[in-house]
Parts: structure tokens; C-alpha cells; sequence
């Protein structure tokens, strides 16, 4: 039941993501520079994310356990300071990115034309970023008092604004000027803005144990060292995973200048969205209830949601997964007719395919950890494994040994197999049942 509103949330989140990277390919003339520039911005808004679930993560966790406890006014101490720190971060994040948008594209390594496109998309998109992450965080708030369905319904009217700006500025429907790329920039500000008013009212309404009241917004150190205590090695972990896999682009953009590669390695994520949307839908059910149940001092029936969670989510995974292997030039023709990106595309796909086992696994198991407290043994997991396995072999198979898109793939889903057996390992020892919040 936490599962399916969220799992509908990302149904919408990866429509977006698709017809964002649909209309990059269906531009005119050549397809790659747009669509690599849109999948190399997709990068900078994941970072973003990871900013916003560094308080995120602690938001939601201490609230779980609040929910558990029947502690309502612990829960509306931490919703207020929560939204205070999501604005004032997401107006530093906003100002950076509108200063240095040229020179962070510049850093991608992408081809001239591409970079074009980037340094606009970013450039808007900074004017959004106070009312993404309000958006982000109380939508995180609310999750951590079981309450899925209210975030997934802002998320819809988020996702259907994005998807129809975007169409009707690319293409300049009815009144609306036709704006091209530009288009599909506008679409996300504007569905953004709109989130973070929504988010902002339903958690000012209330639902369940937590509620947003104005007077709780003042600062409040106890309860923000608190946050941060759990939120902190979250983000540091995401950050450093996040300049991981930033490496890895660097090195497909820099591997081919026809910019090819980063066209087929975005279109190949992008597709397989549809596989992970469920990860994250039951990492996000299993973080909630492992809270809730230790909150309620009953870590044996957390573990059993933990368990529950993967047996669903892992086994929606695995049966995307084989499509992938069986079909993959099928679901590569999704998103572009070019026979060039299609075909590596394809490839990627059918490596990808095999691994999503590991894939549930990391997911899923991590949700549990970062649910209970344990985020400092989730982040030293993930780096082991994203750094010493994802960067150094990206590094040797894309940028030294020059091997290619599908080699640096067959890299990127060997870590997965290691950080999922990493994360279920640390999972069965059960430290995570003492952890502090």
C-alpha cells in the first residue's frame, strides 16, 4: 500500500524523463547533440537530488520513528525545520547554477553544439530550485508519516504540467510560441513551481502525525543537528557516487566527439527507469516501515517488511530485466529511430538486463538502512563499491584501455552485482537495528 502511489509517482517521473529525451531526439536534424546535452542536465538535477535527500533522508527517518511513537510534536518540529532548510539551500543552489552554468557544462566534456543546449536548459532551470527542493523535502516529510498517496497526487499534477508545456513550447501548439529545446527547459521550470506550491499547502494542511506550522520554521539547532546527523554521510555518500558517475560521462563524452555514445547511454538509462521506478518505490515502502516498526521497538517485524519489500520490488526488476535480455532492440526503438544510437542502445539494454538482481538488491536493502538510521554503514558500502569498482574501471576501460560504450556498461553492471551483495550483507548482520536517530 506505501508501495503503489509511489511506484505511480515514478510511472510519471520516467514518462517525463522519456518524452524529454522523445522530443531531444525528434528535434530535426541531428539527434545526438540535444539528446546528449538533456541526459547530461539530467546529471546536474540528480545532484540536486542528493542535496535535497541529505535532509531528506533525515527528515524522514525521524519522523518515521515519531509516527511509531505517536510523537506528533517531534514530527511538526522536524517538517518545520526541514522546509526552512529546503529553501534557503534551494536558493543557494539556484544562484550557483545560474552563475556557473557555463563553466559545470564545460566540465562534461561535450561537444560544442551540445554544449549549447546544456548551458540553456541549466540556466533556466536554476530560477525553480528554491520551489523543487520545498517540493522534494515535503513530499519527504509526509512519507515518513506512511502517508504515499498525497505526494504521489502532487507528483501527477507535476508530471502532466511538465509533460504539457514541454510539448506545446517545443512545438508551439495553440497561442504558445514554438521555443524549440528551449521548450523542454520551460516545461520542467514551470511543473517545479507548481510542485512546490502543492507540496507546500498539503504539508501546511496536515496528514496524519505531521503537519507544517509557520511558528515551527524558526530555527531550531537541536532538531537540525538531528537531521543532519542522519542526512549528513547520506549526502556525503551522494555526492562522491554522484562525481562517480559524473566521471563516467566525462569519459563517454570525451570517447566520442559525434557525441553517439552519450545519446545511446542516456536513451539506455532512461529506458531502464522502467525497470528501477519499482526499486524505488519499495526502498521507499521499506525505509518508511523499518522506521515505523523500530519506532514501535519491534525490529523482527521490520526485518520482515524489509524482506517483503524486496520480494516485490526485486521481483518486478527481475521480469523488466528479461525483456531487456530478450528484447532489447524493441525497447531501444522507444525513444530513437537512428540506427546508430538504437543499435548501442540495444546493447547496453541486454547487459543491463542481467544484472537487476543486485540492482533490487542495493536498492531496496539501502532503503531499509537509511529507514532505521543507518546511514553512515549505507555510505561506506556504496563509495567501496561505487569508487573502487564504477570510477577506477570506467577510468581503465573507458579513458585509458579507449574500449567503448558497451565495455564501460559491462563495468557499470558488474558494480551493481558487488554493491547489491554489499548492502543485503550488511542488511543480514542487523547493526542496523541499534542505530541512533
Amino acid at each position: 500500500m506505501l508501495a503503489l502511489p509511489v511506484m505511480a509517482e515514478q510511472v510519471l517521473n520516467m514518462i517525463v524523463g522519456l518524452t524529454d529525451t522523445w522530443l531531444s531526439n525528434h528535434l530535426g536534424g541531428d539527434p545526438a547533440a540535444p539528446t546528449a546535452a538533456v541526459g547530461t542536465v539530467g546529471y546536474v538535477l540528480w545532484l540536486i537530488g542528493l542535496i535535497t535527500g541529505s535532509v531528506g533522508v533525515g527528515s524522514t527517518a525521524i519522523i518515521a520513528r515519531a509516527a511509531g511513537a505517536r510523537h506528533r510534536s517531534l514530527a511538526n518540529k522536524v517538517a518545520g525545520q526541514s522546509i526552512t532548510g529546503a529553501m534557503v539551500v534551494g536558493a543557494t543552489v539556484g544562484l550557483i547554477l545560474y552563475l556557473a552554468a557555463e563553466p559545470i557544462v564545460y566540465l562534461t566534456r561535450l561537444a560544442p553544439e551540445a554544449r549549447e543546449y546544456a548551458v540553456t536548459y541549466l540556466s533556466l532551470l536554476a530560477l525553480s530550485m528554491p520551489f523543487s527542493m520545498m517540493m522534494f523535502i515535503a513530499n519527504a516529510c509526509l512519507r515518513g508519516a506512511g502517508d504515499t498517496i498525497r505526494p504521489a497526487l502532487v507528483m501527477l499534477v507535476v508530471d502532466a504540467t511538465n509533460v504539457i508545456v514541454s510539448f506545446s513550447l517545443t512545438y508551439g501548439w495553440g497561442p504558445l510560441p514554438e521555443m524549440g529545446f528551449g521548450g523542454i527547459a520551460v516545461g520542467t521550470v514551470v511543473a517545479y513551481i507548481v510542485g512546490g506550491v502543492l507540496s507546500f499547502g498539503v504539508l501546511k494542511r496536515g496528514s496524519g502525525i505531521v503537519r507544517l506550522h509557520l511558528a515551527r520554521m524558526q530555527p531550531d539547532w537541536t532538531i537540525i543537528r538531528r537531521i543532519l546527523r542522519i542526512g549528513i554521510p547520506s549526502g556525503i555518500e551522494g555526492a562522491l557516487a554522484w562525481l562517480a558517475n559524473f566521471a563516467v560521462v566525462i569519459v563517454i563524452n570525451h570517447s566520442d566527439p559525434s557525441s553517439v555514445s552519450a545519446a545511446a547511454h542516456i536513451n539506455a538509462i532512461r529506458i531502464e527507469s522502467i525497470s528501477f521506478l519499482s526499486g524505488v518505490a519499495f526502498a521507499t515502502a521499506a525505509a518508511t516501515l523499518v522506521g515505523m516498526n523500530l519506532g514501535r521497538n519491534d525490529p523482527h517485524r521490520a526485518r520482515q517488511s524489509a524482506y517483503a519489500a524486496f520480494a516485490l520490488g526485486g521481483g518486478i526488476m527481475v521480469t523488466v530485466g528479461l525483456f531487456f535480455v530478450l528484447l532489447p532492440q524493441i525497447a531501444a526503438s522507444l525513444l530513437s529511430d537512428d540506427p546508430r544510437i538504437r543499435d548501442l542502445t540495444a546493447k547496453c539494454l541486454s547487459l543491463a538486463g542481467c544484472v537487476q538482481i543486485g540492482f533490487a538488491a542495493a536498492m531496496i536493502f539501502g532503503g531499509a538502512l537509511r529507514g532505521a538510521g543507518d546511514t553512515m554503514a549505507a555510505m561506506k558500502l556504496n563509495l567501496l563499491s561505487i569508487l573502487g569498482a564504477r570510477f577506477v574501471g570506467v577510468l581503465i576501460v573507458g579513458w585509458w584501455l579507449e574500449k567503448g560504450l558497451v565495455a564501460i556498461w559491462m563495468v557499470l553492471c558488474a558494480e551493481l552485482l558487488v554493491r547489491g551483495s554489499l548492502i543485503f550483507g550488511r542488511f543480514l548482520h542487523g547493526g542496523w537495528r541499534h542505530a541512533r536517530v
